[in-house]
Protein backbone atom coordinates (compact mmCIF):
# COMPACT_ATOMS: atom_id res chain seq x y z
CA UNK A 1 0.00 0.00 0.00
CA UNK A 2 1.27 3.65 -1.35
CA UNK A 3 0.80 6.17 1.62
CA UNK A 4 -1.31 8.11 -1.07
CA UNK A 5 -3.34 5.02 -0.34
CA UNK A 6 -3.05 5.08 3.01
CA UNK A 7 -3.99 8.51 3.68
CA UNK A 8 -7.07 8.07 1.40
CA UNK A 9 -7.91 5.01 3.76
CA UNK A 10 -7.39 7.14 7.09
CA UNK A 11 -9.90 10.01 5.38
CA UNK A 12 -12.42 7.74 4.73
CA UNK A 13 -12.07 5.77 8.34
CA UNK A 14 -12.62 9.67 9.88
CA UNK A 15 -15.49 9.91 7.17
CA UNK A 16 -17.39 7.10 8.12
CA UNK A 17 -17.15 7.95 12.19
CA UNK A 18 -18.36 11.12 11.09
CA UNK A 19 -21.56 9.05 9.62
CA UNK A 20 -21.62 7.43 12.44
CA UNK A 21 -21.30 10.72 15.15
CA UNK A 22 -24.57 12.03 13.10
CA UNK A 23 -26.33 9.11 13.73
CA UNK A 24 -25.56 9.01 17.51
CA UNK A 25 -26.56 12.77 17.63
CA UNK A 26 -29.78 12.14 15.31
CA UNK A 27 -31.07 9.70 17.87
CA UNK A 28 -30.51 11.80 20.86
CA UNK A 29 -32.12 14.20 18.98
CA UNK A 30 -34.83 12.08 18.08
CA UNK A 31 -34.90 10.62 21.45
CA UNK A 32 -35.44 14.38 22.85
CA UNK A 33 -32.71 13.72 25.50
CA UNK A 34 -31.57 17.13 24.92
CA UNK A 35 -34.65 18.15 26.60
CA UNK A 36 -32.70 21.45 28.32
CA UNK A 37 -34.60 24.34 28.85
CA UNK A 38 -33.70 28.05 29.21
CA UNK A 39 -35.70 30.82 29.92
CA UNK A 40 -38.93 31.34 32.12
CA UNK A 41 -40.52 30.22 29.27
CA UNK A 42 -38.82 26.75 29.23
CA UNK A 43 -38.33 26.96 25.48
CA UNK A 44 -35.80 24.35 24.34
CA UNK A 45 -32.27 25.09 24.07
CA UNK A 46 -31.70 23.73 20.60
CA UNK A 47 -34.43 25.12 18.18
CA UNK A 48 -33.37 22.83 15.24
CA UNK A 49 -30.95 19.67 14.72
CA UNK A 50 -28.38 21.97 12.87
CA UNK A 51 -27.28 24.11 16.07
CA UNK A 52 -27.06 20.40 18.04
CA UNK A 53 -24.82 18.97 15.37
CA UNK A 54 -23.39 20.78 11.97
CA UNK A 55 -22.25 18.15 10.23
CA UNK A 56 -20.78 20.39 7.28
CA UNK A 57 -18.82 21.78 9.84
CA UNK A 58 -17.62 18.43 10.82
CA UNK A 59 -16.89 17.59 7.26
CA UNK A 60 -14.58 20.70 6.33
CA UNK A 61 -13.19 20.27 9.47
CA UNK A 62 -12.45 16.59 8.91
CA UNK A 63 -11.45 17.63 5.07
CA UNK A 64 -9.23 20.05 5.84
CA UNK A 65 -11.19 22.83 4.40
CA UNK A 66 -11.35 26.77 5.57
CA UNK A 67 -14.08 27.51 7.80
CA UNK A 68 -14.85 31.62 7.34
CA UNK A 69 -16.61 33.08 10.37
CA UNK A 70 -19.89 34.04 9.47
CA UNK A 71 -20.29 37.33 11.76
CA UNK A 72 -17.58 39.67 12.24
CA UNK A 73 -18.60 42.55 14.24
CA UNK A 74 -18.04 46.19 13.31
CA UNK A 75 -15.10 46.96 15.17
CA UNK A 76 -13.12 44.22 13.54
CA UNK A 77 -14.07 45.45 10.43
CA UNK A 78 -13.46 49.30 11.42
CA UNK A 79 -10.14 48.43 13.17
CA UNK A 80 -8.90 46.39 9.34
CA UNK A 81 -10.23 49.65 7.57
CA UNK A 82 -7.65 51.48 9.65
CA UNK A 83 -5.15 49.47 9.32
CA UNK A 84 -5.62 49.55 5.35
CA UNK A 85 -5.49 53.26 5.39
Amino acid sequence: MTLYEYEIRMLACQLRRLDQEFTTHMQAWANRDIKTTKGKKQEPYYKNFKQFFDYEKREKEILGLSIIDEQIDDATIHLLRNVNK
